[in-house]
């Protein structure tokens, strides 16, 4: 009985398993069909194979504007988020004064807002304050948005450090910068490039907070929106295939690091 009900659990598992799969991946792997489907519309049967769809991605100007957009917003939010989640893991972990815990919480909490609330209130705030809504609202909006996974991912990192590192080091006249700089920052560099990494990916791919903190700026994300909303463009589809792989490709990287990191723990 035992035997049999754990195969059916089993079972059971590789079903849903099968089932969870299906539903997320099914949609891109139609995505990439037609991505080279030379028919305008998604249906079959499939007619002639081209890479028509990806050569107007870069005729249409407000594809590769979007994306520089995205790319340099993304690579600043990474690197202030990044450099802030540092100093403030590092504070978590190494410091002690009253209501620790209610600050660790208040720095995670971003975690468990809904994107829109935030997106809103930033809005809101930024407006009422006499900001125009801009890119630098959205580089903002995003540092805020990413800095929590940033946080928990260098403090998990910092709290594997031995602690008689640093006081070695201070006992031979070392200042605490100086020890943070030659002995926490080596130790946690797999962690922070892959913080980098995996900030990077999801600023890019961010799209709430950038249509609230934006009005005519546009992002790769806003614009694949727009043009959902306002029409299908077969495209979509081939810009999907590219942002996909862009996005894969980071975070085999980011996943690479990581495993390093855990072999030279």
């Amino acid at each position: 009985m035992i035997a049999g009900s754990g195969v059916a659990t089993r079972g059971a598992l590789g079903i849903l398993f099968a089932t969870v799969a299906a539903v997320i991946y099914l949609p891109i792997i139609v995505m990439i069909v037609f991505s080279f489907n030379s028919g305008r519309y998604q249906v079959m049967p499939f007619r002639e194979f081209t890479f028509g769809w990806y050569r107007r991605t870069f005729q249409d100007v407000q594809y590769p504007e979007g994306f520089a957009n995205s790319v340099a917003i993304a690579s600043a939010v990474s690197v202030t988020a990044t450099a802030i989640a540092f100093i403030c893991a590092y504070s978590l972990v190494n410091s002690k004064f009253p209501g620790k815990t209610a600050v660790a919480l208040f720095v995670l909490a971003p975690l468990a807002v809904p994107l829109i609330l935030i997106g809103i209130s930033l809005r809101i705030y930024f407006v009422s304050i006499g900001f125009e809504p801009s890119l630098a609202l959205v580089y903002v909006g995003q540092v805020l948005y990413v800095m929590p996974l940033a946080v928990l991912n260098i403090r998990n990192r910092i709290a594997q450090i031995p602690k008689s590192q640093e006081e070695a080091a201070w006992a031979l006249g070392a200042s605490r910068i100086r020890s943070i700089i030659e002995i926490v920052v080596p130790s946690c560099r797999y962690s922070i490039a892959a913080t980098l990494i995996i900030t990077f990916t999801f600023a890019f791919d961010e799209f709430v907070i950038a249509y609230f903190l934006t009005n005519f700026s546009i992002t790769l994300p806003i614009k694949i929106w727009t043009t959902l909303v306002t029409g299908f463009d077969p495209a979509i589809n081939a810009v999907g295939v590219m942002v996909f792989a862009f996005s894969i490709a980071l975070g085999i990287v980011a996943q690479a690091l990581f495993m390093r990191k855990d072999r030279r723990s």
